[in-house]
C-alpha cells in the first residue's frame, strides 16, 4: 500500500540483499547504520544552524489605524510638525510623548541597549540600516501602511510587499556644497572640484570643510570622478580616496555639525553639506552665499521613520507612520520643516514657494543625477577602509 514502510523501526532495504534463512544480512546492518547516522548528522546540523542564527524580529501584526497605547516618539528638534502631532492626539484619543536627541551616536548607543521604550525614531537613512543590521528593528507591516501607496517610486523600497522593509522616508534632500560667492565668485562653477581639485581648492586651504561620515565624503570624491557612489570597483575607490588624501590638506576639519553656520559667520568659503541645513541657515535672497548641487551630481539623504524591537505599542506606531503618509499630513511635515516630501499625493498641499524651489525640488535633469546611496555591509566595508587609507597620518 502506498505510503506503508517496507522496513522495520530499526533496518532500512537501501541495497539490502535477500537473506539467507535465519541470518540477517550484514549489509543490510551496515545500510541501517548509515541511515540513522544521516539522520542524527541532518539534526545536529539543523541545531547548529538554529544555535548560530539567531531568529530575527517579526514583524508584528496590526489592522490600518490599530491604536494599542500612547506614541513614544524620538526625533531631533523641529522634525515633526507640532500641528501634525496634535491632530494625531485628537484623531486617536491617545497622547504622544515627544522626545528629542543631539547625538547620533549617544542614539544608536541606547537604542542598541534596548532600554528605552520608543515606538517611533525618526533617524537619517545610514542610521535606519546600522539599527536594521543590527536587528534592533521591526520589519513593518505592509496591511498597516496602505499610505505606503502614495510614496514616489523612487523611495518606494523594496518596491514589492513580498520583501521585507524596515523604514519609511518622512522627508528628503540633498548633499551638496554651500559657498561664500564673495570667495569663490559669482559665476563659480558648482562642481565638486571646488573641494577635489587641488589647483581649485588650495585658494581655500583652511577655509573647507567636508562632512564626518565617510561614505558621503567618498560619495562625492566619486562622483567628481564620474562614478557611482555605489560603485563596487575597488581601483576606482582607491583613486577617490586619493583625491580625498590630496584635499585634506586644504581643510579645516571634517564637520557635520556647525557647517552651515560657520560659513555663514565667515569661518568656511566651502563647506560639503545637507541642503536643508544650509537654506535654514543661509539669509534669504542673499547675494552672498549659495548652496550647490554639482553639474557631477549629488547624493540624496532621508530623514526615515523606523519602529524599534523595544516599542511598547508597535501597531500604534505603525498607525502614526500611515498617518503621516496621508497626503495632508505628509505636506504639513514637509512645509513646516521646509524640506521635500517624499509623498507624492502630498505635492498639490505643499507651498508653492518651496514646490517651485530648485533646491528644494531639483528639475528632472537634476534629478536624474541624484543617487541614494546603496548602506550594504560590503560596500560599506570598501569605501570606509578605503577613506581611511586616504588619511597620510
Amino acid at each position: 500500500m502506498a505510503g506503508t514502510p517496507r522496513y522495520g523501526p530499526h533496518e532500512t532495504d537501501l541495497d539490502c540483499p535477500v537473506p539467507t534463512p535465519g541470518r540477517r544480512s550484514p549489509r543490510c546492518r551496515i545500510s541501517g547504520l548509515l541511515h540513522l547516522l544521516v539522520v542524527l548528522g541532518v539534526l545536529l546540523s539543523a541545531c547548529d544552524a538554529t544555535r548560530s542564527e539567531p531568529e530575527r524580529p517579526r514583524a508584528p501584526v496590526c489592522a490600518a489605524g490599530q491604536i494599542d497605547g500612547e506614541l513614544v516618539l524620538m526625533s531631533r528638534a523641529e522634525q515633526i510638525s507640532p500641528k501634525a502631532i496634535e491632530e494625531f492626539e485628537r484623531r486617536y484619543g491617545i497622547d504622544v510623548v515627544g522626545l528629542e536627541y543631539e547625538n547620533e551616536d549617544d542614539l544608536l548607543a541606547r537604542v542598541t541597549a534596548g532600554a528605552d521604550d520608543f515606538d517611533v525614531l525618526v533617524v537619517p537613512d545610514y542610521l535606519a540600516e546600522t539599527l536594521r543590521r543590527g536587528d534592533t528593528l521591526y520589519p513593518l507591516d505592509p496591511i498597516a501602511l496602505p499610505g505606503r501607496v502614495n510614496l514616489d517610486p523612487m523611495f518606494a523600497v523594496p518596491s514589492v510587499d513580498s520583501e521585507p522593509f524596515y523604514s519609511i522616508p518622512l522627508v528628503w534632500g540633498t548633499v551638496g556644497m554651500g559657498v561664500n560667492l564673495n570667495m569663490v565668485g559669482k559665476d563659480v562653477d558648482p562642481s565638486w572640484g571646488l573641494l577635489f581639485d587641488t589647483y581649485q581648492a588650495w585658494t581655500f586651504a583652511g577655509r573647507m570643510s567636508l562632512l564626518e561620515e565617510g561614505r558621503q565624503v567618498m560619495a562625492a570624491a566619486m562622483l567628481y570622478l564620474g562614478h557611482s557612489p555605489n560603485l563596487d570597483d575597488q581601483r576606482r575607490v582607491a583613486e577617490a580616496a586619493a583625491l580625498v588624501a590630496d584635499a585634506r590638506a586644504f581643510l579645516r576639519g571634517f564637520d557635520s555639525e556647525d557647517y552651515a553656520s560657520d560659513l555663514v559667520e565667515g569661518g568656511l568659503d566651502v563647506a560639503q553639506g545637507r541642503s536643508d541645513l544650509f537654506l535654514a541657515a543661509l539669509p534669504p535672497n542673499s547675494g552672498d552665499f549659495r548652496y550647490i548641487i554639482p553639474r557631477e551630481g549629488a547624493v540624496v539623504w532621508l530623514d526615515m521613520l523606523v519602529v524599534p524591537i523595544t516599542s511598547r505599542h508597535p501597531c500604534t506606531a505603525h498607525s502614526f507612520i500611515d498617518f503621516v503618509l496621508e497626503p495632508r499630513i505628509g505636506a504639513e511635515v514637509a512645509n513646516y520643516t521646509r524640506v521635500a516630501t517624499p509623498n507624492l499625493m502630498a505635492l498639490e498641499h505643499v507651498l508653492p514657494e518651496l514646490v517651485f524651489n530648485p533646491l528644494i525640488y531639483p528639475p528632472s535633469n537634476v534629478r536624474s543625477r541624484l543617487e541614494m546611496l546603496d548602506y550594504s555591509e560590503d560596500l560599506n566595508r570598501l569605501y570606509g577602509e578605503e577613506f581611511i587609507y586616504s588619511d597620510p597620518s
